[in-house]
């Protein structure tokens, strides 16, 4: 009997996601059915992933699916304040708690009442403050700086973090205490590198986000789709996006974008290299175009001996194929 591919089920929910996502790899399918299942709870969430693995995203799918969704979600990056305002912005403030408070301030743990409250780099905040948060999970009650009444919260608390908590706990960074409180739900985004197949959808997702800003709507050569699938993408989604941008800025509103219009960090990868080597041909065999030597000096600002390098010949061979097509 011939052997029937296995149907992958999917719930409603997880099927939105995956369109939000852009992604029906295993990896992320799993981080789905754990969105779905801890959004109509209220238990603290931990979220893990890389820089630019999409952290704040899913703290807002979790949100977009409780029973707080038609509440406020309030996100704070712990690692861009320093500690003085972190705390102030956290907790709020009582007039002439210091210098500079002319006014009473109002904190996110009041603001986000009855609704999301996103701690992004959790890993980041003081172990004063660490003290401080706890207190809120365990008593559901905080006290705003300089002042002496404690006042209720009433939030859901996410946190998200690319650092291994566990560890920073063992090194004495983080409060173990804390830690334990935090990742009662973990997720893990799982990094672009290890999930290639997605890379495609994405890209192509970027693209289309990007049509009304540009005017014009570039697809991606099989060749650019390689060079983008072969790279590990250290910054993840965020990095996709920004060398897109970069792309399409490059491609200047042509219908397509090639290996060319690509960043060199991202283009110099092995399959770029072996695309260049094909492209190592005389002017008279015609092998490297017109648009791309001309996308190249553009890109390099006419220097002469980055472009040969770039194109992988030399910068004779260059003169010649300026020469041959008229690009002054």
């Amino acid at each position: 009997m011939k052997h029937q591919p296995q149907k992958i089920e999917c719930s409603p929910i997880q099927l939105e996601l995956s369109q939000k996502f852009h992604s029906c790899s295993k990896e992320m399918r799993h981080m789905y059915s754990i969105i779905e299942k801890v959004a109509v709870t209220e238990f603290p969430v931990l979220v893990r992933g890389e820089s630019g693995s999409g952290k704040e995203l899913v703290a807002q799918a979790i949100h977009h699916y409780s029973q707080r969704k038609n509440e406020v979600f309030i996100a704070i990056n712990c690692a861009a304040l320093n500690a003085n305002i972190l705390e102030s912005e956290l907790f709020g403030h009582v007039k002439g708690a210091f210098t500079g408070a002319i006014r009473e301030h109002k904190g996110v743990f009041e603001r986000a009442a009855g609704g999301t409250l996103f701690l992004d780099e959790i890993a980041e905040i003081p172990l004063e403050l660490q003290a401080k948060l706890l207190r809120i999970l365990e008593t559901g009650e905080f006290t705003p700086m300089g002042g002496e009444k404690s006042i209720k919260s009433d939030v859901r608390i996410i946190t998200a973090t690319h650092r291994a908590l566990r560890e920073e706990a063992r090194l004495g960074h983080f409060r173990q205490d804390l830690l334990y409180r935090l990742r009662v739900i973990p997720i893990f985004i799982p990094p672009l590198r290890e999930r290639k197949q997605d890379i495609p959808l994405i890209a192509e997702a970027i693209l289309k986000e990007q049509q009304d800003s540009v005017k014009t709507s570039p697809r991606l050569t099989q060749q650019a789709i390689n060079v983008l699938t072969n790279y590990d993408w250290p910054g993840n989604v965020r990095e996709l996006k920004n060398t897109l941008l970069y792309a399409l800025t490059m491609a200047n509103g042509q219908s397509h974008i090639d290996v060319t219009d690509l960043p060199d960090e991202i283009s110099h990868t092995q399959y770029h290299s072996d695309y260049i080597t094909s492209l190592k041909q005389s002017p008279q065999r015609g092998k490297l175009k017109k648009d791309t030597v001309q996308k190249m000096l553009f890109k390099y600002q006419y220097d002469f001996t980055l472009t040969a390098q770039a194109l992988g010949i030399s910068r004779t061979t260059l003169w010649r194929y300026r020469k041959l097509f008229n690009l002054s």
